[in-house]
């Protein structure tokens, strides 16, 4: 898929798909371009857990209940893809959070 059609994609993935299962099954993407929309909805997850183990939910009940399922699953067609999985690197776990260097 062209960048320019496939660059807004990004900036809300599950709002173009409904499980990440529908991106692994479209052929209009290569690879790269359907490990780049997983791994960024796996972050916008990542992000939405954050911010609700920090007491501030999204207004949505039904939408946190999903994330977990959600995220469960992109792990899995990430697999699918053979795509490597790294907990430490998956997404914040709090953002914005100082970096602390071990010696």
């Amino acid at each position: 898929m062209e960048a320019r059609h496939f660059e807004p994609l990004l900036t809300d993935v599950a709002k173009h798909f409904g499980r990440p299962q529908d991106i692994l099954a479209d052929g209009r993407f290569t690879r790269q371009q359907k490990l780049k929309l997983l791994e960024q909805w796996d972050y916008d997850l990542q992000l939405l857990m954050t911010a609700s183990d920090e007491n501030m939910p999204s207004g949505d009940s039904a939408a946190t209940g999903k994330t977990g399922e959600q995220v469960t699953e992109l792990r899995q067609v990430l697999t699918e893809l053979g795509a490597p999985h790294d907990p430490e690197a998956a997404g914040p776990s709090k953002v914005g959070a100082p970096v602390v260097e071990k010696h």
